[in-house]
Order: C-alpha cells, then sequence, then structure tokens
C-alpha cells in the first residue's frame, strides 16, 4: 500500500475532467483487496470519508473529494482471465478501457458497448454504467456485468453473479462471503424510460447485482469485474451521411431507428443465455434477409457549427451540410452489395447530399471515420484552452418521439441566449451533448440559465437529467429535481443499510 499525506504529491487526484477541485487528507494506493478490506475497514470504525479515485475522466465531479482521503484503483489494474469459450474477461477495477480492448482484440474478442473515452477505468464505466456509440442497439455497461465482487464500508465482502439474486416484491436480500445479511427495502420509483444514469437502478424482481451498477461507488469499492464479450464481427459497414435539410435528418434518424428495432435487441443483448450466436439471431429476427438489412448499431449526431468547425481540416464535407449522421452495421459477407444498395436508398430517400456520403469498410477507413468523430471534441477543447473560455455541457435524453421537438428546443434557446455551441451525440437515443462556449461573465450565466432550462424541458417531456456520465457531484440539483426529496430520501435509506456512517464517496448523488 502507498500512502501519500502531502499535498502535493496527490494534487492531481483533486480533481477530474470536469475540472471541480477538492480537497483531501491523504491518498492511499492499494494493491490488493485485503489492502482494500483493511483501509476501508479503518476508515468506517474512525468515520472518516473516503472517495474512490478512477482514471479523473468522469465529467461530474464523482471522483473529486470533498473532505477525508483518497483511495485511488490505478495498482488494481489487471486482467485476472479471459475465457474465450464462454466469452467472459475478469478484470480489476482501474485496468483502462483501451487496455481491455486491445488485449480483447489478441484473442479476437470485443466489447460491444464501446465508451468514447478510451482512457476511462473499467471500475469507473461499471460505476456510473456507462455506455457509448454503438448502446443505440447493444445498451449500456449493464447489460454486460456478470460478476461483480465488492468491498463494503464495513470490510465484509460480497460476491453477486448476475441471476443468481432477485428482489421478491420490494424486498432486496442478500449475504457477505462470511454470512452476514443486509435487507433492502426498495421503493416505487417510475424510472425515466430512456437511456439514463442517473441514480440507484430500481426495477420490480430486479438482480441486485443492477443495484451496485451505476451507483457511483456509494454502496462500495468494486474489486473484481466480470463482463461478457463478443467475436469480433464479420463486417461492419461504417459511413457518414450529410443532409442540407434537418427534418429530412430527423426523419432519416426515425426511419433507421424503426428498420433498426424490427430485430428483436432484447433477445441479442440477452443471447448469451442461449446457445445461439450474434449472427444466428439476427436471421431468426429477419422474415426475410432481403426483406429489410438495414440493422444500425451506431446512429451518431453531427449540428452545422460542429461540421464547420471540422470543415478546416475535412475540406471534403459538402457545402450546405446542415447536420450530418454517423452510422455502423455488423452484416455477413453474402449480403454485402444488399446492405450497401438498401442504405444509399435510404439516405438518397432523404438527403440530396447522398453522393457525398463517407463509407467506411476495412480497419483503415474505419478509423478514418473514427478519427472524424474524436476531433470534434479535441477541438472544442483547444478552443476552450486557446481562449482561456469555460464548456458548460448538456447530457440529457428524451423518449424517441419527442426527439426532434427537443432538439428544436435546444437550438431556439441557444439562439435566444446568443450562445456560441456544438451540438453532437448520440441521437439513436435521443440524447444530445449542447457544449456551450462561454467568454463572459453574462454568457456563464446565460449559458446555466439555458441548461436549466433544457434540463426542465427534459424532465417534462419524460427524460433524464443523465443520460450516461452520471451524477456526481455537479448534477446533485439536477437529480433531486428529477426524482423530488420524498424518492431521493428512500434512496439514501439504500445507502444508509451498506454505509451507514456514510463514508463512501461521501458527495456523490446525495447532499
Amino acid at each position: 500500500m502507498i500512502i501519500k499525506t502531502q499535498k502535493d504529491t496527490y494534487e492531481q487526484y483533486l480533481t477530474d475532467a470536469s475540472n471541480m477541485n477538492g480537497r483531501a487528507d491523504a491518498l492511499y494506493i492499494p494493491e490488493s483487496s485485503d489492502e482494500v478490506s483493511d483501509i476501508i475497514k479503518k476508515l468506517n470504525s474512525e468515520k472518516i470519508p473516503m472517495t474512490i479515485s478512477g482514471a479523473g475522466t468522469g465529467l461530474t465531479g464523482g471522483r473529486v473529494p470533498e473532505c477525508g482521503v483518497i483511495i485511488s484503483t490505478e495498482r488494481l489494474n489487471k486482467i485476472l482471465s479471459i475465457d474465450k469459450e464462454n466469452k467472459l474477461i475478469t478484470v480489476q477495477p482501474g485496468l483502462l478501457l483501451s487496455e481491455m480492448e486491445n488485449e480483447l482484440s489478441n484473442h479476437g474478442l470485443y466489447y460491444r458497448v464501446n465508451p468514447t473515452e478510451k482512457n476511462a477505468s473499467i471500475g469507473g464505466n461499471v460505476a456510473t454504467n456507462a455506455s457509448g456509440s454503438r448502446t443505440f442497439k447493444y445498451g449500456p455497461t449493464r447489460d454486460y456485468v456478470e460478476k461483480l465482487k465488492i468491498i463494503l464500508p464495513d470490510g465484509e465482502e460480497i460476491e453477486l453473479k448476475r441471476g443468481e439474486n432477485f428482489a421478491l416484491e420490494n424486498r432486496l436480500e442478500l449475504k457477505s462471503v462470511t454470512g452476514k445479511k443486509y435487507s433492502v427495502e426498495l421503493p416505487e420509483i417510475i424510472m425515466p424510460n430512456v437511456k439514463h444514469a442517473a441514480g440507484y437502478y430500481i426495477m420490480p424482481e430486479m438482480d441486485v447485482i443492477d443495484l451496485f451498477i451505476g451507483s457511483e461507488g456509494t454502496l462500495g469499492f468494486v474489486t473484481e469485474i466480470t463482463l461478457k464479450v463478443d467475436s469480433m464481427p464479420e463486417n461492419v459497414l461504417g459511413g457518414i451521411a450529410f443532409f442540407s435539410d434537418l427534418d429530412k435528418l430527423f426523419g432519416f434518424v426515425k426511419s433507421v431507428r424503426e428498420a433498426s428495432r424490427k430485430y428483436d435487441y432484447s433477445q441479442i443483448r440477452n443471447y448469451f443465455n442461449h446457445s445461439l450466436n450474434t449472427q444466428e439471431i439476427l436471421i431468426n429476427n429477419s422474415s426475410s434477409k432481403l426483406e429489410n438489412l438495414i440493422d444500425a448499431r451506431t446512429i451518431e449526431y453531427f449540428d452545422n457549427n460542429s461540421l464547420r468547425l471540422l470543415k478546416e481540416d475535412y475540406h471534403q464535407i459538402p457545402a450546405g451540410a446542415e447536420g450530418a449522421i454517423w452510422f455502423e452495421q455488423e452484416y455477413m459477407s453474402e449480403n454485402e452489395n444488399e446492405v450497401m444498395e438498401e442504405w444509399f436508398n435510404k439516405i438518397s430517400e432523404f438527403s440530396i447530399l447522398g453522393e457525398y456520403t463517407w463509407t467506411a469498410m476495412n480497419s483503415k477507413e474505419h478509423n478514418l471515420l473514427k478519427e472524424f468523430r474524436h476531433a470534434l471534441p479535441q477541438k472544442v477543447f483547444e478552443i476552450i484552452v486557446n481562449n482561456n473560455t469555460l464548456k458548460i455541457g448538456t447530457d440529457t435524453a428524451v423518449p424517441d418521439n419527442y426527439s426532434k421537438q427537443y432538439y428544436k428546443y435546444l437550438t431556439e434557446k441557444l439562439k435566444y441566449y446568443k450562445l456560441d455551441h456544438y451540438i453532437w451525440g448520440h441521437i439513436g437515443n435521443s440524447h444530445f451533448h449542447a457544449n456551450i462556449i462561454v467568454k463572459s461573465d453574462i454568457e456563464l450565466k446565460n449559458g446555466y440559465a439555458f441548461y436549466d432550462e433544457c434540463i426542465d424541458e427534459a424532465i417534462r417531456l419524460g427524460g433524464t437529467v443523465s443520460a450516461e456520465h452520471g451524477i456526481g457531484k455537479l448534477k446533485r440539483k439536477y437529480f433531486y429535481r428529477l426524482f423530488g426529496n420524498e424518492v431521493i430520501e428512500k434512496m439514501k435509506a439504500i445507502k444508509k443499510v451498506f454505509d451507514p456512517n456514510n463514508i463512501m464517496n461521501n458527495g456523490n448523488l446525495f447532499e
């Protein structure tokens, strides 16, 4: 165990990608689960708050301590096993996503979720129920967590395996490795029926493991994670299609979304419990291979401002493009020509710029599209640094039937407040990131007014205040606004069962 008590030796742990700053009295860097258990028991007995520190890529201040001590996962960063036959990988929480994906590729495997930030830790992904560009088809981290080992604040270890322990009515029971029992009363909560990462996952007859996924480290310290992975797809078609008319762009998204969802994705997400492989399920869910071959796994959006910014380096972006859609689809070789034709027909139906569509069918071409996608947040970051400005970013999602309405609401409010902005995001899930560049005090005031108003509108439409980044500390007031004090108090009661001294990730989710 490494222990640092001089602030200048752990100052970088006092912030994260949100630029929020915190304070702490010491940093602990354990190298085993036994060391984790020892330090947590000590802190709990002395009622000293602790904050779990991952890779620092979070955008909501989740790893930023408000007091007490920091426990870093950086030395708990090993791949413990890869089971190719059952397509499982077991890792420690400090392993970076990029490291896991690289090792999986060496075995012909891949992780379906595909979070954007590859320098994030797997533990952080589990803590926030992270998602990514393929969430439209494959869902978030939760859908792939098979096992967790967790150290609770009292030092007890629990081992959770998906499918073994479910809530009965409103009661959830579990036992530690030594036999200590914990009983949780589940409140009746209506969760937003959208892509959602805000607070505890609570559903009737839920699997106990799901309570800990997305709990932002407030219930326990995860020491081992087993994830379901898959064989590399046979082929992937990628493309970026440009549109001169936003109404037609939304029409295209709706059409692609509906065509893709003709397949039973709930079965695909749970195919691991069956003997079928992915391609067999795709065939079984299609009444005819050629009836409708569009089956998107990725539907991502870039607005006009984003395209103008990228045009500095990508001159082939066509003039008159008001927006663009990045799409991906897995397919089998025998259907290649038909899949290509179906996509180009669909694009031509909604866009006069179809001839400018970029396509990718091999690794080199796919990497070029990924570079294009990742160049956008990098360019926005450069604007912030070079001009010493700030950024305010939204993470809201709404039901699909309100997608266009909500987007127009965002753009009208941005115009009203005269705010420089770039909008991109997961339009397949009706999930938009409006990134606002503020350069003065009045713009900062207007930016936060816009943020408040778009949060309220998302809630009014049945959406969520956080679709993928979590609540952390920066979004606590919006978390309360989403669920109300009564529901929040019931969630706090769940935390009290496991953490009666309120030491675990103190300040995340709850005031």
